[in-house]
């Protein structure tokens, strides 16, 4: 089977220049377009957080009336911890948690004290230091170096704003 070989549909230069004018102004056509798409979806959303406002405000007060009717008979709680009922289910559950006053100051004293094994380290390959071992080590850690030339194409849009302007 062939192989199809693509050919430029731009014979020279200027066929070259016009076509990124014409990407320039696509752009601006796409950034006004994405403009509008992003003010009619605020309009929705506002419209949604409008309808919706009422349903989460009752939501919120059933369950501060359910917190309140349990919190009143807690009692009832100190043997079986949860109420099965036919729509769902009321439970106590023991909860322990850390609270941090300041991240950066408990961290630190965390360090001082040589308690290290209570932070959380996150382990990744730096890349960009990596690219500057040599083939031989990058091969031995499973990794290899890939140079391209790549091309970039970048309409000048200052330049197509001012004719379009003019």
């Amino acid at each position: 089977m062939a192989k199809i070989i693509k050919t430029s549909d731009y014979t020279d230069w200027n066929d070259v220049d016009g076509a990124l004018r014409r990407m320039g102004e696509l752009d601006v056509k796409l950034q006004k377009l994405e403009g509008e798409m992003t003010l009619k979806i605020n309009e929705i959303k506002a419209e949604y957080d409008v309808k919706a406002e009422g349903l989460k405000a009752e939501r919120k007060a059933i369950e501060e009336n359910i917190t309140l009717f349990a919190e009143s008979r807690k009692q009832e709680f100190a043997k079986v911890r949860s109420k099965d009922l036919t729509f769902g289910v009321v439970a106590y559950r023991v909860v322990t948690k850390v609270v941090l006053k300041n991240k950066a100051a408990t961290v630190a004293a965390l360090k001082a004290l040589g308690l290290v094994q209570y932070l959380r380290i996150i382990e990744e390959p730096d890349k960009e230091a990596m690219s500057g071992l040599d083939a031989t080590t990058l091969a031995k850690v499973g990794t290899t170096l890939k140079t391209e030339d790549k091309l970039r194409i970048e309409p000048n849009m200052e330049k197509i704003k001012e004719k379009d302007a003019a």
